[in-house]
């Protein structure tokens, strides 16, 4: 039995709420604290003022008894809204836990909580009170107060500042939120915009280059996939048109040789094409140029040039070789896949009885080899291009090929920590020069 997950959406709390919700709690936690830290400081202090004043109640109470002045003046005159002055009656639990304490010492002095509360037990006139300081005149109650209520005032407004501001700082980050989300449903061109150079902006540009990127990808990948379609579908529906033709009985020998040699080449073609996607794809992993021997960069040309002789002479094209003798550091096999296919190109688009120029020599910063032809040119806002994948934009030198070869030639220089690249020549034609860097191990 197939188990289904079933997903329950829990209502989501914004980042804005949680960073809010954490203001007030660091703020909270932290005026508890403070308060409490103050309490432990103050408190023997508080302690020691409200006994004193109790203290000094009784004493001016016992006083005043002792002018004459009856209860009731005695109380009229000292209640000054400072205290709570309360009659104890005889049945009174207080009083019944006091009484022979007072009777004894004239005044008993209680005081307890965190915040002192001190209350008096006396007698005036033959009458027990109680009288204690916490009122809501007294100076420390008030004080107190005042102090709980600023810290949760402030608490408060600290909150709300903080989810505004947090609302303000918050933004970039829904911003990519909502782009990363677009993103995801494979639209490409979304953008964000870039601010100052802090982390925002720096994230920001990031995204937009990653953006931009992931833009460039997708289109490579469809035009690959695009290339690859039509280079594979062209060769193989000749073989096939081809193929059907040949069960014709009635073909001469002439057509039937004519049309088998057509199927070979397109084979061929085919081949070579599956090769190369196959060794460009294994290049575009690799990070390094693999196996390294030192050999004579000249005469691995030399030899290329007439593994191809069959191609440049059936068009009488005329070869001038200038190879200066100059040893390599490097994969001889990758290095020979750069000569065959710049040389091999030069030789497809070098008109019948042109010229063709190679040369080999070192310069101050390493290897510089120049292969030439007196083909057509190649416009200047393509000649970056034509290093690209399957691109073969200028229709008069893409005759032939499905545009790789460059593409491979490209990618190995790069592993080399070369460059390359293609000018046209004033007289007409293209140059495509390479440079290679110098290794100690080539000048020894």
């Amino acid at each position: 039995m197939r188990k289904i997950n079933v997903k329950q959406h829990e209502p989501k709390m914004t980042l804005q709420f949680k960073l809010a919700i954490m203001f007030f709690l660091v703020m909270l936690v932290s005026a508890l604290i403070s308060i409490v830290a103050l309490l432990m400081i103050f408190r023997p202090i508080m302690k020691e003022n409200a006994e004193n004043q109790l203290t000094a109640f009784a004493a001016s109470a016992q006083t005043l008894e002792n002018s004459g002045y009856s209860y009731d003046e005695v109380i009229s005159i000292l209640n000054t809204g400072a205290y709570d002055i309360t009659r104890l009656k005889a049945a009174d639990d207080l009083l019944v836990k006091y009484k022979n304490k007072i009777d004894k010492d004239g005044a008993v002095v209680i005081t307890g909580g965190i915040v002192p509360n001190s209350d008096l037990f006396t007698k005036v006139g033959g009458k027990y009170i109680r009288v204690n300081n916490f009122s809501s005149e007294n100076v420390y109650w008030v004080v107190s107060f005042v102090t709980i209520v600023a810290f949760i005032v402030c608490i408060l407004i600290g909150t709300v500042i903080t989810t505004f501001v947090g609302r303000a700082i918050l933004q970039p980050i829904h911003d990519l939120s909502r782009a990363t989300s677009e993103v995801a449903r494979g639209n490409f061109s979304v953008r964000v915009e870039e601010g100052s150079t802090n982390e925002y902006g720096t994230l920001q540009k990031n995204f937009n280059k990653m953006a931009q990127e992931l833009s460039g990808i997708e289109t490579l990948r469809g035009d690959f996939i695009s290339n690859v379609s039509h280079e594979f579908k062209t060769p193989l529906a000749s073989i096939q048109g081809f193929a059907k033709l040949l069960q014709d009985d009635s073909l001469s020998r002439e057509d039937r040789q004519e049309y088998t040699q057509i199927i070979i080449d397109e084979t061929s073609r085919l081949s070579k094409l599956s090769s190369n996607i196959l060794n460009l794809t294994k290049l575009e992993n690799q990070t390094t140029i693999g196996k390294r021997t030192r050999f004579p960069i000249d005469e691995q040309i030399r030899k290329i040039i007439l593994m191809l002789e069959p191609e440049w002479s059936k068009k009488n094209i005329d070869m001038d070789v200038d190879l200066e003798g100059i040893f390599y550091v490097g994969n001889e096999e990758l290095m020979g896949q750069i000569w065959q296919n710049i040389i091999n190109n030069a030789i497809k688009f070098t008109p019948e009885g042109g010229e063709i120029k190679v040369k080999l020599f070192r310069s101050g910063t390493g290897i510089v080899a120049k292969i030439s032809d007196n083909g057509p040119s190649i416009p200047a806002e393509k000649k970056d291009k034509i290093f690209e994948k399957f691109y073969q934009g200028d229709r008069s030198r893409a005759t032939e090929g499905n545009g790789l070869g460059l593409a491979l030639v490209k990618r190995i220089v790069d592993l080399c920590n070369g460059d390359v690249y293609v000018d046209n020549l004033f007289e007409g034609g293209v140059c495509f020069t390479v440079e290679l860097p110098v290794q100690a191990e080539e000048l020894k």
